[in-house]
């Protein structure tokens, strides 16, 4: 059930692929001259009609997924632009983690941004998250770009980061550097 999710409401790529292989062999049918015309047309208008239907439920349906990666690239965001108290908003109240609570992540956070001059916050490659029910947990990797006494530099961090989802949105439950290699 969740492979069916995955691919109808976040990747719905390989659906896409099938619909094109079935126009295409539709058309050929079509070009072949072995069917009437007019069954062929209604094949290809369904084929087109469930594309778009694919299309909009992809588009329409938010996943739970799909809604912490959001928050993982608004973080990555607001951090170089200097909105760190927005970044931090996705802490959750009773986190327990790297830095141990929120306020003391908060204080290093900011520290370190202003030290580094933190310019860029890239996230490398898709994080693998595995949500189950109001949990979901997760690996993700950032590319740092920041000033390092006049010269810029790269710096690559992973996480395991763990999630909370609350009334207001999913939350940060907890976060660990991990020394993994980074994909």
């Amino acid at each position: 059930m969740e492979t069916i999710k995955t691919t109808l409401f976040e990747d719905p790529f390989s659906i896409y692929v099938i619909l094109a292989l079935a126009g295409a062999a539709i058309i050929v049918a079509w070009r072949a001259g072995g069917r009437s015309g007019r069954w062929l047309a209604t094949g290809l208008i369904v084929v087109a009609i469930l594309a778009g239907g694919v299309f909009a439920v992809e588009r329409l349906v938010v996943t739970n997924r799909e809604q912490i990666q959001f928050a993982l690239r608004d973080i990555a965001a607001s951090v170089p632009a200097g909105r760190i108290d927005h970044a931090m908003a996705y802490l959750d109240e009773k986190y327990m983690g790297w830095g141990k609570f929120k306020p003391g992540v908060v204080v290093a956070v900011k520290i370190a941004v202003a030290k580094y001059q933190i310019k860029e916050v890239r996230l490398i490659g898709q994080p693998r998250i595995e949500v189950a029910d109001k949990l979901a947990e997760g690996k993700v990797s950032a590319l740092i770009t920041y000033n390092n006494e006049g010269n810029e530099s790269k710096y690559l961090m992973a996480w395991n980061v763990k999630w909370i989802k609350r009334p207001e949105g999913w939350r940060i439950q907890g976060a660990e550097p991990t020394t993994d290699v980074v994909p």
